[in-house]
């Protein structure tokens, strides 16, 4: 078995959400179902991330490939991976779903070199977080593995696979409410970094540069250096 769809964090090059740069309050940056994501563990990936970035971008061998991103952008995608998380443990436990511990192990593994780079203090938290992430989307993939046997597709591909575990995700979304800090940003179905979390009229090019999904590297650039990662 393989895991698929795994999120890689804390590496240059992650797939990030836009949304303008600003520093948020509160202790809950989500809420699903009945439990909550702290802004403290979105805070503390959005620190390691941040501080992966910066390093490629100090990196001679990475010059060039480095990803300059606003931190509000980090932040965003933090969050949408502790929500959909969450959402992936609370699925696990209803279907009571299990996983294939080799293959978590093995992606550990792998993670192990991302680690190695992250202050000491931090290690244990940061494996923690990543490896709830990993478990719960192996437990979907298992659902998903199901469902695609009993159609009869004995050996998917990874479309099949992908399409299977998107259409769970999205189907047991639905029935749980994701309340979702406004200061994030989110949608009507809770996906932060897609809303404008300002209460103002932008009337600057730059403000209103700031409310592009995909904002440019020129205007990220211009943001305070700690409102930018890269």
């Amino acid at each position: 078995m393989k895991a698929h769809r795994l999120v890689v964090l804390a590496v240059a090059g992650a797939s990030l959400l836009a949304l303008s740069g600003c520093s948020q309050s509160g202790s809950v940056a989500a809420r699903v179902g009945d439990r909550t994501v702290p802004t403290s563990d979105v805070d503390f990936l959005t620190r390691m991330q941040c501080d992966a970035l910066d390093k490629a971008a100090n990196d001679p061998s990475q010059q060039g490939g480095a990803q300059m991103v606003a931190v509000s952008q980090v932040r965003a995608s933090m969050l949408n991976t502790l929500v959909q998380s969450e959402l992936d443990r609370q699925l696990a436990e209803q279907k009571h779903l299990s996983y294939d511990q080799a293959t978590l192990s093995n992606v550990m593994a792998q993670f192990q070199q991302v680690l190695d780079q992250v202050p000491a203090k931090d290690r244990d938290r940061f494996r923690d977080i990543v490896e709830d992430v990993y478990r719960g989307q192996l437990q979907v993939y298992s659902l998903a593995q199901e469902q695609l046997l009993s159609e009869g597709k004995d050996n998917p591909n990874q479309t099949d696979v992908d399409q299977a575990i998107s259409a769970i995700e999205d189907k047991y979304r639905k029935s749980v409410p994701v309340d979702v800090n406004p200061q994030y940003g989110p949608d009507a179905d809770g996906v932060a970094g897609k809303a404008d979390p300002s209460l103002s009229l932008a009337v600057s090019s730059f403000a209103k540069a700031s409310r592009s999904s995909q904002p440019q590297s020129s205007w990220i650039a211009k943001l305070p250096d700690n409102q930018r990662c890269g």
